[in-house]
């Protein structure tokens, strides 16, 4: 099922480094992705596939833009690590988001995913405002070859690690939509993790 196969999908993936605030003592260490899916969620089975070729490096998306949060950032295309989870961003780049490149490509069928981190040990990062999207709200990525997909928000959750909503965030979904997930909730300091995650759910307005 779609669901058992996305099972590992990101559970965890807060993709940010400690909350910075006065009160703090030592900041723990940026918390690491958590497991990509083993296959598409519209997929029946292997591994998720290599992007294809010339046409999906056309469709990469470069620039993400939110006007509504005073957003505009790089996007950098994320693979996996050697023991399969989602790669993240750099911690140190505050103005970088990144798109799971093994999956589709913000304009194209399907879900296509964008994590960042919400802060650093030095302050706020690229996703820090995400909470203040509302239904409605543009998401617009420019994608390297020239076209700009813009989407609407259509939702918004906040989720604990153990109930990340796999099927939800990878599909399988026919039209263009899109994804985008940091932390959220209270940082705990004994596990040096935040306890939530957040998802805005988009889908394609034009382009």
């Amino acid at each position: 099922m779609a669901g058992e196969a996305a099972a590992h999908a990101l559970a965890a993936v807060c993709a940010a480094g400690a909350l910075l605030t006065a009160s703090l003592g030592p900041v723990a260490a940026p918390e690491s992705a958590a497991r990509a899916p083993e296959r598409p969620a519209h997929d029946a089975g292997g591994a998720p596939p290599a992007p294809a070729g010339a046409a999906h490096a056309a469709g990469a998306p470069v620039h993400l833009e939110i006007g509504a949060i005073g957003l505009r950032a790089r996007l950098l295309p994320l693979g996996l690590d050697p023991e399969g989870a989602l790669a993240q961003p750099p911690l140190e780049r505050t103005g970088v988001a990144g798109w799971y490149a093994l999956g589709p490509a913000p304009g194209d069928p399907g879900a296509a995913v964008i994590t960042g981190h919400r802060d650093t040990r030095t302050g706020p990062s690229v996703f820090w405002r995400l909470g203040d999207l509302r239904p409605g709200d543009e998401i617009r990525v420019r994608r390297a070859d020239g076209r700009d997909a813009v989407f609407a928000v259509r939702r918004s959750e906040r989720v604990d690690k153990g109930a990340f909503p796999a099927e939800a965030v990878y599909g399988p979904v026919e039209r263009p939509e899109i994804r985008l997930v940091t932390c959220a909730g209270a940082f705990d300091h004994a596990t040096g993790h935040y306890e939530r995650n957040l998802i805005v759910y988009g889908a394609l307005a034009r382009g």
